[in-house]
């Protein structure tokens, strides 16, 4: 079974039968002239699976229910979608995005043709408020009225989802950047109108880490204080009222909410906070040591835990648990990829990349300590996909690893 990667600016094959995407810190990979943008949140999923991480720069991606793959460029106003196995990225376009920046999206997890986006808007090179718009042609094109606008233009939307469970039902978060109260948005009329509660965390940025996929009334939030300070709220009423359920001295980079219902949240400390299924107790938490999770994943209806780990700390870059993550055995490590894939768009324009991966990762070569790696050119001719430089060590490869299964997160 061949295994597709995309790094950053590039994708590629690994000797493992287990079938996987990792996505790097860079630009979308292979795309045109895309080699300066750092990823803002690697694919919420590949087709297939559930998996969460958390990242921090200007790209998004995640994949239709049909398996079509979406990709967003925040600092270049990019959306862009491959149907063939991330060969090829045509852009999106349409009124509801063009010369806009796209800050998340999110295909509705039972209808292949809805995608809903939340878009930063500018005029005339100022901030001019937030709105969502959908594509109801799978991400080809962002048409139409706008589902929400922010009340005022320094709110901004941080996150936006579709609940699995029962269609029509959709959730965001907003903040204000004037002073204002951070908001939970609910539409259960498929965005016709929205219910804003107000949410009691102070200056601190909520994010949708979930929609329980059984429950369309239970979310999960992430809460960021700061660098030092990260927690989860919850809710179980749609988000009439929240509890917090867990606080943290550091920050969180995983989060999972398996099948059988129990709760896992990773650091890339090597903690991994775990609240068993059939917990009475909300915050019934208790910490164990884990690998640096960068990512947590699980096929929906199995029982196996997938992890992205740290390859320079862990010794490997994806693990996997058969007992509810008491302890994580290795999978396959970044020096297994073979090279890129074999369609001709990557293998035209990848190549150099390639080369460079090689001499980071020391495949196929000596661990020549006094080598240094060049950085690769982007190619002359900028069709579909391209590649470009990944950086300067093996520590800048491995953002996260997405099993290229069902859909994304714990949906």
């Amino acid at each position: 079974m061949t295994v597709h990667i995309l790094f950053k600016r590039g994708e590629y094959r690994s000797r493992t039968s287990i079938r996987w995407r990792a996505i790097h810190a860079g630009s979308i990979p292979c795309a045109p002239g895309w080699w300066r943008s750092p990823w803002l949140r690697s694919p919420r999923q590949a087709p297939r699976a559930r998996t969460t991480h958390f990242q921090t720069s200007s790209a998004s991606t995640d994949a239709t229910a049909d398996g079509a793959l979406i990709a967003a460029v925040f600092d270049i106003s990019t959306v862009t979608r491959s149907t063939d196995t991330a060969c090829t990225w045509p852009n999106s376009s349409g009124s509801g995005i063009a010369g806009q920046k796209v800050s998340d999206f999110f295909p509705d997890p039972n209808d292949a043709s809805l995608v809903l986006a939340t878009v930063v808007a500018s005029k005339d090179g100022l901030p001019n408020g937030n709105y969502i718009v959908p594509s109801h042609d799978g991400g080809k094109t962002f048409e139409g009225p706008h589902l929400y606008d922010t009340p005022t233009s320094t709110d901004l939307l941080t996150g936006i989802e579709i609940a699995r469970s029962k269609p029509g039902v959709y959730y965001a978060t907003l903040m204000s950047t004037s002073g204002g109260q951070a908001r939970f948005l609910a539409s259960l009329d498929s965005g016709a109108t929205w219910t804003a509660t107000a949410l009691d965390i102070g200056s601190a940025e909520p994010r949708i880490m979930a929609v329980d996929p059984d429950d369309e009334k239970k979310v999960y939030l992430r809460v960021i204080s700061s660098a030092l300070a990260d927690g989860i709220l919850s809710t179980a009423d749609g988000g009439q009222t929240f509890t917090k359920i867990l606080s943290i001295d550091g920050q969180l980079s995983s989060f999972l909410r398996a099948d059988d219902g129990a709760l896992y949240a990773g650091t890339r400390a090597g903690k991994l906070y775990v609240r068993n299924a059939g917990a009475t107790n909300p915050m019934d938490f208790t910490v164990r040591s884990a690998p640096h999770l960068r990512c947590l994943g699980q096929r929906r209806g199995t029982s196996r835990i997938y992890g992205c780990a740290d390859m320079l700390v862990d010794g490997y870059s994806l693990v996997s648990s058969d007992d509810k993550a008491v302890t994580f055995q290795p999978v396959m490590s970044l020096k297994d990829l073979l090279g890129p894939l074999t369609c001709a768009p990557v293998q035209t324009n990848c190549q150099a990349h390639w080369q460079r991966i090689q001499c980071v990762l020391r495949i196929g070569i000596g661990a020549d300590a006094g080598q240094t790696c060049g950085a690769a050119q982007p190619p002359s001719n900028p069709g579909g996909s391209h590649c470009a430089s990944v950086g300067g060590s093996a520590s800048a490869l491995l953002v996260l690893l997405a099993y290229a299964w069902r859909r994304r997160r714990w949906s």
